[in-house]
């Protein structure tokens, strides 16, 4: 193989183990998920999230969160 260095900085695995740029938002418990809706629920959701000042995702968990304690899980 070619032993000259190439002219691009190979990028780091931000979540890799030990890596540097590591940060406590990594390290945290939460998981990545996908999920389907109908278009015009999504677009009332990122609407309410906009108007409420908060992510997308942070509307959802709090909504499902809100959800489970009120039907008791």
């Amino acid at each position: 193989m070619n032993s000259k260095p190439l002219p691009f900085k190979k990028r780091e695995n931000p979540l890799a183990q030990g890596s540097p740029r590591q940060t406590r938002s990594a390290i945290s418990a939460r998981e990545k998920y996908t999920a389907t809706m109908e278009k015009d629920l999504r677009k009332r959701v990122k609407l309410a999230s906009v108007e409420k000042g908060v992510d997308f995702s942070q509307f959802i968990e709090e909504a499902l969160i809100e959800k489970l304690e009120r039907e008791g899980f």
